[in-house]
């Protein structure tokens, strides 16, 4: 099952109580520290100038500076530059013993292992994220805004559906319909307050952070370390300089802990996924989820403790004015929430729809057989929920019920046609019987379907051992879809003839009782010897054969539109 229709059915049938009461059971279980995760030092907030502080220097110290300056080739300003670099570089040792050499311009061993536990860290949220939330975020906003704008979600959900707009406006006409929802969409929409939209944005912003923290490029700025006899070095160059300021930004940007109602969201998305495995059992793996969110969070805690990263850029890059930036990221949650909406509620019509298309549709083979045909043994329907899921067996029980007017009323008018016709063209015939013949056997075929997708058959066996395994539900998912598809295409394959069959049925008929220029039918040349004594009789037949035919194909084309 993709990401998409998880998060649907997150959205569509998990109750609010539901998602407030796990939100409970989570903030019970929680060892969590809330703690911001970034606290930057005083003198990283600090701008320096060091023209400016020359500038300021009693005469006598720029004098001494000039000199030194004289005898190493650089200004005065230079060489007061560089002391105070070297004087923060020296601080730096001091402070994070092992982890930055300021005079060789070097990373050094205690940055290199805090730096792979830091990408330890976000590989965890790299894993939830990656997952299914960035490939619909749509879907995991509705999620949270479920529990931060519960009263708009409701609204949405309940109201937003054509059910409820006929329920209040029973005389609306159905071509209003959709629109009437989406402005119902929309009006909702308005009445989400300043207050939510901040702390969704929030949230937003948050999810942004952790998606640029798990895609930084680890691996490359780890490969850029050398191993030596007394730990990992790393020359800084124009490449590595760029990773650190990338990640110092990062941080900076993720100074505070994400919410609970963030690590809900994902934690609901990634248990549902998994719901369903042999032995999974929800509370335990809440449980790890939160020790493991725990342990990454305090990872990247750490990691801004121990390493002074903005001082080391500082150094590195010999500007003293320099502060980490803030990263944009967030501000579309709306449109986005919005685009999920409209695109949910358009599911919602068209389901809407299609179930109004198979009452039709019902109502249809009530006509043909007074009612609904039986539906397969082995398939999946209201009355055997464990049977195997074929979308098209719907349509392969009418045409198994048709099967019994073909031979029957139908077979009165086609069997002394085939037999005894004599065809104005010899390739008639031939199509004739080939598209009867070719429609005849469909029943044996659909018979033959129904036994394969039985447990003990082709299909069936192959299917429950696919759901019976112990592997990752995932791809336990995906070959269980290909065992469904397997039988679709057969099932289509005989769907697809019997059409084809009926509808070069229907065309040779017509030819039948098409009039040649004297008036007289053309098809058949002993089409008086067939009619016998009452041929107005012998044509109505053969007109209900083909309207009976025809009434089969829109019944047909519009089952398979809706599917089982």
């Amino acid at each position: 099952m993709n990401a998409n229709s998880i998060l649907n059915r997150l959205v569509s049938q998990m109750s609010i109580e539901e998602r407030l009461s796990l939100l409970e059971k989570i903030r019970q279980n929680s060892t969590i520290s809330y703690d911001p995760l970034y606290v930057p030092k005083e003198e990283d907030e600090r701008k320096v100038n060091f023209e400016e502080q020359y500038k300021r220097l009693p005469w006598f110290v720029r004098l001494f500076y000039g000199i030194i300056g004289v005898f190493s080739g650089k200004t005065a300003a230079k060489v007061y530059e560089n002391g105070r670099i070297l004087l923060m570089g020296k601080t730096i040792e001091a402070a994070a013993p092992g982890v930055f050499d300021c005079q060789e311009n070097r990373l050094l061993d205690g940055f290199f292992r805090s730096l792979t536990e830091l990408k330890s860290a976000a590989r965890f949220f790299y894993t939830v994220l990656d997952t299914g939330i960035n490939k619909d975020r749509g879907a995991f906003y509705s999620v949270l805004g479920s529990l931060e704008m519960e009263e708009v979600h409701r609204t949405l959900h309940l109201d937003c559906n054509p059910k409820s707009v006929l329920d209040k406006n029973p005389d609306a006409p159905p071509a209003n319909l959709r629109q009437t929802v989406l402005r119902t969409m929309d009006e909702t929409l308005q009445t989400i307050t300043e207050s939510q939209r901040s702390l969704m944005y929030y949230h937003a912003r948050s999810l942004n952070y952790l998606k640029e923290l798990s895609c930084f490029l680890f691996d490359r700025f780890i490969l850029a370390f050398e191993a030596t006899s007394s730990g990992h070095r790393c020359q800084i160059n124009a490449t590595v300089k760029e990773l650190l300021i990338n990640l110092d930004n990062i941080l900076f940007s993720l100074r505070d802990t994400p919410s609970l109602s963030l690590f809900e969201s994902f934690f609901v998305y990634e248990l549902e996924t998994r719901a369903g495995e042999p032995g999974f059992d929800t509370d335990r793996e809440m449980t790890l989820l939160l020790s493991r969110a725990g342990t990454a969070l305090a990872t990247i805690r750490d990691f801004n403790t121990r390493i002074p990263l903005t001082r080391i850029i500082r150094c590195v890059t010999r500007n003293m004015a320099y502060l980490p930036s803030q990263i944009s990221g967030g501000e579309e949650w709306l449109q986005v929430y919005r685009g999920h909406w409209k695109q949910h509620v358009e599911n919602v019509l068209a389901e809407y729809f299609v179930e109004k298309q198979r009452a039709d549709v019902v109502k249809t083979l009530e006509t043909f057989f007074g009612s609904a045909p039986e539906p397969l043994a082995n398939a999946a329907s209201d009355a055997n929920k464990d049977g195997f899921p074929l979308p098209e067996a719907f349509a392969l029980s009418f045409l198994r019920a048709f099967h019994s007017i073909l031979v029957g009323k139908v077979n009165t008018v086609m069997r002394p046609v085939l037999m005894a016709g004599e065809f104005a063209r010899r390739e008639d015939r031939v199509g004739l019987t080939e598209a009867y013949n070719s429609v005849i056997v469909k029943a044996d075929q659909i018979r033959v379907l129904d036994e394969k997708i039985a447990p003990v058959g082709e299909f069936g066996k192959r299917y429950m051992m696919a759901k019976h395994e112990t592997e990752a539900l995932p791809v336990k998912r995906r070959k269980m879809q290909f065992i469904q598809n397997d039988a679709s295409k057969e099932a289509w394959d005989i769907i697809r003839g019997s059409a084809e069959g009926m509808n070069r049925m229907v065309v040779l008929l017509d030819a039948i009782l098409a009039k040649n220029p004297n008036g007289d039918p053309g098809g058949l040349t002993n089409f008086d010897k067939l009619a016998g004594k009452n041929p107005a009789a012998f044509v109505r037949d053969v007109a209900g054969v083909i309207e009976t035919l025809r009434g089969a194909l829109q019944v047909l084309n519009g089952i398979s539109s809706i599917g089982r």
